[in-house]
C-alpha cells in the first residue's frame, strides 16, 4: 500500500481534542461516551495489544515448525502419525501467519514478508529444482526464489507430494520450515520494537504515516481477501474447472479466509460492548471515528462490515465454498471496501492508493 502523506486533519483534531484532556463523544450507535482518542491512541493500541501479541503467537508456532518436519523425517516408516504432527503444525502456524499479516503494517511491509513467506501460487518446478540443490542454512535459501518456499511450498511439500522419511525432499522441507521460522523471529523482534515507541512524543508525520499505512492495508488486506483469495481463482476456472482456492492442498481455504476476516473485522469495528480507555487497548477503526463525532461514518463502516460478516460466515458454516456464496461474499467485501476508501479515508482526510507492497 502506498503511503500517501498528506496533512491530515483527523490527525490535527484528534491531537488538539487529547490535549483538552476531558473530551468526549456521545455517539447515537450505543449510547454511551466514546473517549476522544488521537492518533496515537489508535497506534499505540495497534501495537501494544494487536500486532505485538500476533507476531508472539506467529513466532511460537513458527519455531514448533521446523521440530515438527524433522520428527517426520526421522520417522520410521510408516510415518502417518508424524505426518499428521507435522501437517497440524504447519495448520498452526499458517493460521497464526495469516491473523498477523491480514493488515500487512510496519514490518510486514518492510521486509516483504508476504513475499518472503507466502508468495503465491508455489511453483513445483522451482521446489523440485530445490530439492535437487540441497540448500542448507538461511545463505543457501536466500538463492532459492520465493515462488518454491514458505508456507504454500511446505504445504506442497506435506500434501501434495508429501515427503518420505529420510529423502531429500523431506530435508528440504525442514529448511523451508526453518527458513520461516526465522522470518517470524525477525517479525517479532521488529514488532517489539513499534510497541516499545512513544507514540505519545513521535513527530507529527511520522504519526500520519502510520494512520495513513493502517487504513490503506486495512482496504488492502479486504481487497485481497476479496479478490486474491476469493474472485480471481473463482473467475480463473470458469464454469468446467475446479478453482484453485488458497490453501486448497491441505483443505483449509475457508479456515484461512476466516482467520484473514476476523483480524480485518477485528481492526474494523468495535467487537465488545464498551470502548476501550484511553492508552489501555485496541482502538478499531469505528470507535475512533465515533470518538471524532463521526457518527453516519462509523455507522456505514459498521454496516459494511456486519454485512461482509454475515456472508463469510455463511462460507465458514459450509464444508466446501459454493460458487455464489464465494461470490456473495466477494461482492460484499468490494462494499465494504467502498465504504472505506469513499467515507472513511476522506473522514481522516487520508489518501487512498496501491503499491507493490500490498502482495501478490
Amino acid at each position: 500500500m502506498k503511503l500517501l502523506i498528506q496533512p491530515v486533519l483527523a490527525l490535527t483534531l484528534g491531537l488538539g481534542l487529547f490535549a483538552s484532556g476531558s473530551a468526549m463523544a456521545q455517539t447515537n450507535w450505543s449510547q454511551v461516551a466514546v473517549p476522544a482518542y488521537s492518533p496515537t491512541h489508535v497506534l499505540q493500541g495497534l501495537h501494544q495489544y494487536w500486532t505485538l501479541p500476533r507476531s508472539d503467537d506467529f513466532a511460537r508456532e513458527a519455531q514448533a515448525l521446523p521440530v515438527a518436519v524433522m520428527a517426520l523425517c526421522e520417522a520410521a516408516s510408516p510415518a502417518s502419525q508424524a505426518q499428521a504432527v507435522a501437517r497440524g503444525q504447519w495448520q498452526a502456524t499458517t493460521h497464526a501467519w495469516e491473523r498477523l499479516s491480514a493488515v500487512a503494517v510496519g514490518p510486514l511491509i518492510t521486509r516483504r514478508s508476504q513475499r518472503q513467506i507466502d508468495f503465491s501460487p508455489t511453483r513445483p518446478a522451482l521446489i523440485e529444482r530445490a530439492i535437487k540443490s540441497a540448500p542448507v542454512g538461511p545463505q543457501a535459501m536466500e538463492l532459492v526464489g520465493t515462488p518454491g518456499k514458505g508456507l504454500p511450498a511446505l504445504e506442497w511439500l506435506l500434501w501434495t507430494r508429501p515427503v518420505a522419511p529420510g529423502s531429500a525432499a523431506c530435508r528440504y522441507a525442514v529448511e523451508v520450515a526453518h527458513d520461516i521460522e526465522r522470518e517470524a523471529l525477525a517479525l517479532q523482534q521488529d514488532f517489539k520494537t513499534l510497541a516499545a515507541t512513544d507514540w505519545q512524543n513521535a513527530e507529527l508525520a511520522t504519526v500520519a504515516a502510520g494512520m495513513s499505512e493502517l487504513v490503506n492495508q486495512w482496504a488492502g488486506g479486504v481487497e485481497r481477501l476479496r479478490w486474491a483469495q476469493m474472485e480471481k481463482p473463482l473467475r480463473a476456472a470458469g464454469d468446467k474447472e475446479a478453482p484453485e482456492w488458497p490453501r486448497a492442498s491441505s483443505g483449509q481455504t475457508v479456515q484461512s479466509w476466516t482467520a484473514q476476516w476476523e483480524s480485518l473485522q477485528a481492526l474494523g469495528v468495535l467487537q465488545g460492548k464498551e470502548a476501550p480507555a484511553l492508552g489501555r487497548g485496541l482502538v478499531p477503526l469505528e470507535t475512533y471515528l465515533r470518538g471524532m463525532g463521526l457518527n453516519p461514518v462509523a455507522n456505514a463502516l459498521l454496516a459494511a462490515t456486519q454485512h461482509s460478516n454475515q456472508r463469510i460466515q455463511k462460507l465458514a458454516g459450509s464444508r466446501a465454498p459454493g460458487h455464489p456464496q464465494v461470490l456473495d461474499a466477494s461482492r460484499s467485501l468490494a462494499a465494504l471496501k467502498r465504504v472505506t476508501e469513499g467515507q472513511v479515508a476522506p473522514a481522516l482526510d487520508i489518501g487512498m492508493g496501491f503499491s507493490d507492497a500490498d502482495g501478490d
